[in-house]
């Protein structure tokens, strides 16, 4: 649905505990991704999980969809990230060795209640990301459309489908999580 205000579901309030309790989950998630402590990331995802990012097309008719439904930069689930996390983790990830210095803004958070402990989460990121010895840092700005499950071990990402608001990706490597 790629961010589009649903009129049926009531938006929490910035004071609901439901509401605050997910943007904690939002803000932890950026610092362990930011510190690169991704087996903790890790233990935010629902082994459930789906996670994607179609690419982006461009159309002249605007009501047409924007994004693919067949290209993705990324389709992920639980295993294949922790495939990606455990190839980080040794002298084989040249994409990220030395690793990126990654800064994530979580901005514009709405949430709603859905049924079966689940909210729906919408936020725009962006991401500026270094490398090296490099002067100038790279952008990429998105919106992120999650489901958050709540279980017994707080909230889990189950969900996450990420829409880049550039056609072209600017980045020479896409090895950071979003």
């Amino acid at each position: 649905m790629n961010g589009k205000i649903d009129l049926r579901s009531k938006p929490l309030g910035f004071n609901d505990p439901l509401y605050l309790e997910a943007y904690g989950f939002l803000v932890t998630e950026a610092a362990f991704l930011d510190n690169n402590q991704f087996q903790d990331w890790k233990s935010m995802l629902s082994e459930d999980l789906l996670y994607t990012m179609p690419v982006r097309t461009t159309h002249e008719n605007v009501f047409q969809t924007q994004f693919s439904k067949e290209m993705f930069h990324f389709y992920e689930n639980y295993k294949s990230i922790g495939l990606r996390i455990r190839r980080m983790e040794t002298e084989f990830a040249w994409a990220e060795d030395p690793a990126s210095r990654a800064r994530r803004f979580v901005t514009n958070v709405r949430v709603s209640e859905l049924d079966d402990n689940k909210l729906d989460v919408k936020s725009y990121l962006l991401v500026t990301r270094s490398r090296l010895d490099a002067t100038d840092s790279q952008l990429l700005s998105m919106e992120r459309c999650d489901i958050l499950e709540q279980t017994d071990n707080g909230l889990k990402l189950l969900k996450r489908e990420i829409y880049a608001d550039s056609t072209i990706i600017g980045m020479k490597n896409l090895q950071i999580f979003l």
